[in-house]
């Protein structure tokens, strides 16, 4: 799937009509921050953050800023180095619910971007810029009670993850008003340029299921989510950018927050068996099982499938089915 990158990467050709701004991006070394990079360096002047890692294969005129987002060490020195920035695109966030619920403080640190609005009212005050902040936000901010859920349902997050998700968008709402809060399910693509330190959804799928000398792995058959193509955010936040550089008034009137979910509602036994069609292999070895068969350390939403159709109408974009994207990504 590395090929497949390269072709995800290549939406930097939107960018480049665009007014050139500074673009900071929180959480760079990451699956979705690497994609980001990779589309908007071209066009932008692009910094990103990292906590330990650095990336050897970013664009030559992006610039790394190492940043601890738990103590905020680094953070206002990226912004009084390589500030100001019209944008800020965060997708940093400690991500995996069993390590929040053993950290819950160390997920609070992060998820809930206290000293990021700390830095973009200082860079307001002392250079008169406010930046558009597009925050990556999750559906786990839903409990997973019933289907299709809506911006208008109140939310009741099961897992500190989810509160402190949920924790982090009020605080942006109260404190930067020009902000794009997006709740995104499961992000999935091809493989980015550098590894992520985690095992990769899609990635560990395919692999799974072409092993046929292993036992094939069971999967959940009654948890459902809208999965996200990573192409289809990355066009996104292009399109935002753009708009931020045209018309900022524009995009402040749409400020909000915003599912962000593909359009099919699938199960994970669901997207092994799309895979698998796609792939040529035998859907046979495929099992489902309910998920209350296994014992989890952390309580999981069941369905937290999203209508996206606010974001869509909002700014005129539709994201591709699963099967769709599969193609894309696997031909």
């Amino acid at each position: 799937m590395n090929d497949s990158f390269g072709r995800a990467a290549g939406l930097s050709g939107h960018c480049k009509h665009l007014a050139t701004m500074k673009v900071l991006i929180l959480g760079g070394s990451g699956y979705l921050g690497q994609f980001l990079i990779h589309a908007l360096a071209p066009g932008h002047q692009v910094a990103y953050t990292f906590s330990s890692r650095t990336l050897t294969k970013a664009p030559a005129n992006a610039v790394a800023c190492k940043v601890d987002l738990v103590s905020d060490e680094g953070l206002l020195g990226a912004f009084q180095e390589h500030g100001p920035f019209q944008a800020v695109i965060n997708c940093a966030a400690i991500s995996q619910p069993g390590e929040c619920e053993k950290k819950p403080e160390h997920a609070r640190s992060v998820n809930v971007p206290s000293a990021v609005l700390d830095c973009l009212k200082s860079q307001q005050c002392e250079h008169g810029v406010s930046a558009c902040l597009i925050h990556l936000s999750t559906d786990q901010v839903y409990d997973g009670s019933k289907e299709w859920w809506s911006e208008d349902d109140a939310c009741h997050p099961v897992n500190v993850y989810g509160q402190t998700k949920l924790l982090g968008e009020q605080t942006i709402m109260d404190r930067w008003a020009h902000s794009i809060i997006l709740r995104s399910s499961i992000i999935y693509g091809p493989e980015p340029s550098e590894p992520v330190g985690r095992a990769l959804f899609l990635s560990w799928l395919d692999k799974a299921l072409s092993d046929v000398q292993s036992p094939c792995p069971t999967f959940f058959e009654d948890e459902w989510r809208c999965p996200t193509y990573v192409q289809d955010i990355i066009s996104l936040c292009s399109m935002l950018l753009e708009l931020e550089s045209r018309s900022p008034q524009d995009l402040a009137a749409r400020a909000g927050v915003y599912n962000m979910g593909g359009p099919d509602r699938l199960s994970r036994l669901d997207m092994a068996n799309e895979v698998a069609k796609l792939r040529g292999y035998d859907t046979s070895r495929i099992k489902g099982v309910p998920s209350a068969s296994v014992s989890r350390p952390v309580r999981s939403p069941q369905d937290i499938s999203m209508k996206s159709e606010r974001l869509e109408n909002a700014f005129g974009i539709k994201f591709k089915p699963f099967h769709i994207a599969l193609r894309e990504i696997f031909t």
